[in-house]
């Protein structure tokens, strides 16, 4: 065992034992976080992934990466985390696993980088390895790393907790090498997620609470008196420094909420600040007691899983108004003689700041925004809890206590993993947990009309718009269902509905489009395509899947030279749309064009061989073009594909009779 000074600090990390030097810390936070989070490995892609990963086109080639970085123009959303999915994917194709190995190893980085910081704050590594296996362990994090997309959290927190050991080594040292990788590794934190924007303001909170002067004798400063001489010192000390960092932050600040803006929030919950700040207030009570007691944890938070306060006599609010009145007087009380618990603390409300609604976000709240604030919370127990292992009488029951508690937690991590193992179940389980969640009931309504149980959909979508009725989604998605079913004017009035609520809807238009061309109202076709294909907020494929609609209805109207235009506009946004590519052909062909419109229906046969039709019109352009053979060879694979299919066996049997009689002509 090392030698500890009074205070129970080892005088370094030599004289501390084995099992707190850094390499047996290392493995044991590895072995904790692989044993926890094993059982998530087998799990499927859920909810995002599909779009981020498994329908993405950009993490296919690697070449990719300078374009996602922004080396050509403006950067992709949240580059570092594309990037780290294009390199999952050269490394382990579609296999869920490697891409959830990573994430694994990601969280086991941030609770190495926690032990080294902590230990660095408090000169002692034992706390700071009591904090990092609580954060490893905790099942607050699941949402973070057994769910694939969580890698946003893992990436922001690996830099902002490197940015912040910068900085702390920058005062240490007053070497500016330091400040600079802080600047740095900031940058790059914030290109993993916008959440990391609150960096500079811990690294001033930490600047604060480290120049508040040390107790004197029984009379300790008040707590008020310790922070402002803390707040003194600091901007005295480092006056430039906090201008410019000021100036960069509101700066920040102006870009990510009016300039890129990628939430789309615009109005607060409940219509205004109060209720706003009242639902916040609930809501930062609530995560405590997730930190607290994870028993009943939520994938899903949105209307209403968690009602809003609108009324200034909501009780809900009012109690935890006053819980959080009482941790901030907890927290300055802490300050004169436990700075670092307290800096916990204030970490915790730190980083939690940019999605606490003072700037309206999409997602009200996420159980994904405790990945990095939770470590303040962690930070503070392990201080509290040093405090009771330094003494004799109480280091026995500490040790089987902390024991218990990180063995339970685990338990309940492991528990958790199987909600996600794949949508179906994530999805089941948050209904159970939240009735009153609209998004749940329509993530199990999509995933059933994908399969075809289309009666499951139709209830599902039904139960969503009967908790929230102004909702665009819900109402186009029981469209579709109706839709599908031939139900047309139950399906219009859905789908004008959305449109009302939400006058931008692209799918309710297209949807709506494709009810007047089945009717064969063109001018009412052709005017929402145009409509939706005008919106600058759609992927690519869905622009030329638009296209290509735009494009029947204009060769229905006899507009050929326009309906070229359209599918060929089609097939350049989404080359891999096949039915673009064969009304393109289709286009070709009827303008005399065979040699184009082969190469075009020959893409389509590529992409989707099983459908009958495109080898049919392939056989079509082969005939155009004098090629029997091929057109024969065609039209028997689309016989093969549907027995029943008059205009192939029409045109296979005048070939089969051509080529008699150019036969017999030849004897």
């Amino acid at each position: 065992m090392g030698r500890r000074n009074a205070r129970g600090r080892w005088r370094n990390s030599e004289s501390a034992p084995v099992w707190l030097r850094p390499l047996p810390v290392v493995v044991l936070l590895g072995a904790l976080t692989f044993l926890v989070y094993l059982n998530s490995l087998q799990n499927e892609f859920v909810f995002d992934d599909v779009g981020l990963i498994v329908k993405s086109s950009r993490i296919r080639d690697l070449r990719n990466l300078p374009r996602i970085l922004g080396a050509y123009g403006h950067p992709a959303y949240r580059p570092i985390r594309t990037a780290s999915h294009a390199i999952d994917y050269a490394l382990f194709g579609l296999n869920p696993a490697g891409f959830r190995a990573v994430n694994i190893a990601l969280h086991v980085l941030n609770g190495t980088l926690l032990f080294f910081l902590f230990r660095a704050l408090l000169r002692n590594p034992r706390p700071a390895l009591l904090a990092a296996m609580l954060f490893v362990v905790h099942p607050i994090q699941t949402e973070s790393v057994a769910y694939i997309s969580g890698r946003r959290d893992l990436l922001f927190a690996v830099f902002y907790l490197a940015g912040f050991a910068c900085y702390v080594r920058y005062r240490e040292t007053d070497r500016v090498r330091y400040l600079f990788l802080a600047g740095f590794a900031y940058l790059l934190s914030l290109l993993s997620k916008e959440m990391a924007i609150s960096l500079p303001l811990l690294c001033l909170w930490y600047d604060v609470v480290r120049s508040i002067p040390a107790a004197e004798g029984n009379s300790p400063l008040s707590p008020l008196r310790a922070v402002a001489e803390g707040v003194r010192t600091a901007v005295r000390r480092h006056t430039l420094l906090y201008a410019a960092g000021t100036a960069g932050l509101l700066f920040l600040v102006w870009y990510y909420v009016y300039r890129m803006n990628p939430s789309q929030q615009r109005a607060m919950y409940g219509g205004g600040l109060g209720p706003t700040l009242m639902t916040s207030a609930r809501i930062v009570v609530h995560y405590i007691k997730l930190l607290l007691f994870p028993i009943t944890l939520n994938a899903d938070y949105s209307f209403n899983a968690f009602p809003v306060s609108r009324s200034l006599g909501d009780l809900r609010a009012l109690f935890a108004l006053a819980i959080l009145g009482a941790v901030v007087w907890g927290l300055l009380r802490l300050l004169p003689s436990a700075r670092w618990a307290a800096f916990g603390g204030l970490w915790f409300f730190v980083t939690l700041l940019p999605v606490s609604q003072i700037i309206p976000h999409h997602e009200m709240m996420a159980e994904h925004y405790l990945y990095l604030p939770s470590a303040g919370i962690f930070l503070a127990a392990g201080v509290l809890l040093e405090g009771a292992l330094v003494q004799p009488r109480r280091h026995a029951a500490t040790v089987v206590a902390f024991t218990l508690v990180v063995a339970l937690l685990g338990v309940r991590t492991v528990v958790r993993n199987r909600d996600w193992r794949d949508s179906q179940t994530l999805w089941t389980k948050t209904i159970q947990t939240a009735p009153g969640s609209a998004r749940a009931h329509v993530n199990v309504g999509e995933l059933a009309l994908r399969q075809g149980r289309s009666l499951q959909a139709f209830r599902e979508f039904q139960e969503a718009i009967s908790i929230q009725p102004d909702d665009a989604v819900n109402r186009d998605n029981l469209g579709v269902v109706l839709l599908r079913h031939g139900m047309f004017d139950e399906a219009e009035q859905q789908f004008r509905e959305a449109i009302r609520i939400q006058p931008r809807y692209v799918n309710s238009r297209v949807n709506l489009g494709l009810i007047y061309l089945n009717r064969r109202q063109l001018d009412e076709a052709e005017q929402e395509f145009r409509a939706a294909s005008g919106s600058t907020r759609i992927a690519s494929a869905f622009r030329g899947a638009i296209e290509n609609n735009l494009g029947v209805v204009l060769a229905l109207k006899g507009k050929r030279q326009e309906a070229e235009h359209a599918f060929a506009e089609a097939v350049r946004l989404a080359p891999r749309n096949a039915d673009a590519r064969a009304n393109l052909g289709k286009a070709y062909l009827e303008k005399g064009m065979a040699r184009e419109g082969i190469a075009q229906f020959d893409e389509a046969v590529r992409l989707n061989g099983s459908n009958p039709r495109f080898h049919y019109m392939l056989g079509q352009a082969y005939y155009q073009e004098g090629e029997k053979e091929f057109a024969a060879i065609s039209l028997t694979r689309a016989l093969s594909l549907k027995a029943t299919f008059p205009e192939a066996r029409s045109l296979l049997d005048k070939i089969i009779r051509e080529r008699a009689s150019e036969q017999g002509g030849r004897g």
